[in-house]
């Protein structure tokens, strides 16, 4: 018969190895997260060795050779995209590719259109007003603006694309470029924020979209962002889906500079490739 002494010790005996059994399982997890974690350091050191964060011109051909022969899907839709796109530049896969691609292909198609260029210095230099009014620190939003008139007004002196790769290259000039992009776009659903919050789900308020969705470095785009700095930056923009469904086209989405722009005179400024989860700047024949 067992004794109150015996059933205590066996207890705590049981307990002492469900302890162990958890510490062990715990120590486990641990180990998993600090491997993904450290898988993703290496993923995204092997992206900034080998891929620059704007790459040249290339002919759209070359996407050919990224897909097996076999998948008849995607070499279809490259077929289709080489017949009205000669060209694609590729950039970085980290996240911020559809604003570097945004402020690159806006910069390089308006190099020598001083008259464009002063209307988008406006704007950004007119920006830091509507930050400071929505709550941003004046000194932290005019530091990163300062660096981004810098490489507006090199575009509009110099006027030449090697200028430009230059910034672009530079993730300390480029990335300022493309976070004051993305206060753009924050300030524009803000400022607009009866109409954007009818689109946010999780039931997360504008603000709080903005805040960790839409500011935040390496954060992806969709369409609720590319709609709001196109009409933020008054920049018409075309976005050419590419991805794995059976529809045999490629799909065109327009995003237009302001509410009143006709659909069928849409001209893009700048035209992007979109792949699941990646944009690419294309150039027309």
């Amino acid at each position: 018969m067992a004794t109150a002494r015996d059933t205590m010790t066996t207890d705590d005996t049981a307990a002492g190895t469900n302890n162990n059994n958890n510490n062990n399982y715990s120590a486990s997890n641990l180990d998993i997260d600090q491997q993904t974690q450290q898988q993703q350091v290496d993923i995204e050191k092997e992206i900034a060795e080998h891929q620059p964060l704007i790459g040249e011109k290339i002919e759209t051909s070359e996407l050919k050779k990224e897909y097996l022969s076999e998948d008849k899907i995607y070499q279809d839709k490259i077929s289709e995209l080489i017949k009205r796109y000669k060209y694609i530049r590729r950039t970085r896969g980290d996240g911020n590719c559809f604003y570097r691609a945004f402020g690159f292909g806006y910069l390089e198609e308006n190099l020598n259109k001083c008259k464009e260029l002063d209307k988008f210095r406006q704007l950004t230099y007119d920006l830091k007003d509507k930050l400071v009014q929505l709550g941003y620190l004046d000194f932290t939003v005019e530091d990163v603006r300062d660096v981004v008139l810098e490489i507006i007004d090199g575009a509009r002196k110099d006027g030449n694309e090697i200028g430009l790769m230059e910034s672009f290259c530079s993730s300390s000039r480029s990335d300022y470029f493309v976070a004051y992009l993305r206060l753009f776009t924050s300030a524009y659903l803000q400022m607009n924020s009866d109409f954007f919050e009818n689109f946010i789900e999780d039931g997360k308020t504008v603000k709080q979209f903005c805040s960790t969705e839409v500011e935040p470095m390496g954060r992806e785009s969709d369409n609720i962002h590319i709609t709001a700095l196109a009409k933020a930056a008054a920049v018409p923009l075309r976005v050419i889906y590419m991805d794995r469904s059976e529809q045999s086209s490629l799909t065109t989405h327009d995003f237009a500079a302001n509410d009143d722009e006709n659909p069928h005179t849409f001209k893009p400024m700048i035209t992007m490739l979109y792949r699941p989860g990646h944009y690419d700047l294309l150039y027309e024949h």
